[in-house]
């Protein structure tokens, strides 16, 4: 399995499951499952470019339905106990739709998957994902209808980051649950805890550098508190840290 550990610039999967409108005109679509209000995953421009695949035994054909083999990019979740050496996504494990326990599969990760890991969190890491997926076509419809041009790509990070306000040299409150870091994104960052919310998003990195000596940062992990500092970006990763000043728990 092929690993990169940088943020790609793509269409998220999630934009595709708000908008359906995101393909080319005259584009045949790909849906997760052969229902036309399931998951949209892709288009083709031309039914001739669908290659035909097997229909997943247990399951009976459904009329007006294709399944095919679709090679795609995809922005997906991945449980984040199932990265395995280097950061690898470990064979068998699942590639999620939504990062839930009972979201849809987008597939099943092989060895020759193409995998970027785009952030990492306690719970779920979002994962670029470039592979091969069963997909499925309405076979012997009218293509899908028009619809406007694709808009530019947003940068995944970015739009998954919760929004902070500007930081400027006030002091800042920041009120989440302590963690620490793993070794990947502890290289990335540079710091070895962050603040996360109730949705596992990363709200910042802790600098414990001006906290005082008699305050003892482990025993705030896995609490949740209150932290009062100032924010600075971290360019390089497009977040950002809290210069700390103190920290208080909140029980």
């Amino acid at each position: 399995m092929k690993i990169n550990r940088y943020v790609p610039t793509i269409v998220l999967l999630g934009s595709i499951l708000a908008n359906t409108s995101l393909f080319a005109q005259n584009a045949i679509n790909v849906h997760i499952s052969p229902d036309k209000e399931s998951v949209l995953i892709g288009s083709l421009e031309t039914l001739s470019l669908a290659v035909n695949a097997e229909w997943p035994g247990g399951m009976e054909p459904i009329p007006g339905w294709r399944p095919i083999h679709y090679r795609g990019e995809f922005l997906v979740y991945l449980n984040s106990q199932d990265l395995g050496k280097d950061f690898a996504p470990l064979p068998g494990s699942k590639y999620l739709i939504a990062p839930s326990p009972n979201s849809e599969v987008l597939t099943i990760a092989t060895e020759s998957d193409t995998a970027e890991i785009v952030t990492i969190d306690p719970r779920y890491c979002h994962v670029n994902l470039e592979t091969i997926v069963l997909g499925y076509i309405q076979d012997g419809t009218t293509p899908a209808p028009s619809s406007p041009a694709r808009p530019k790509p947003t940068q995944a990070e970015t739009h998954n980051r919760p929004k902070l306000p500007d930081t400027s040299a006030q002091t800042r409150i920041l009120e989440g649950v302590l963690v620490a870091t793993n070794a990947f994104e502890s290289v990335r960052s540079g710091f070895q805890f962050k603040i996360i919310n109730d949705d596992n998003k990363t709200l910042a990195y802790l600098d414990d550098s001006q906290l005082s000596d008699f305050v003892l940062v482990g025993d705030y992990i896995n609490q949740r508190l209150i932290a009062t500092g100032k924010l600075n970006e971290i360019e390089k990763i497009n977040g950002f840290a809290l210069q700390a000043e103190s920290l208080k728990k909140k029980y």
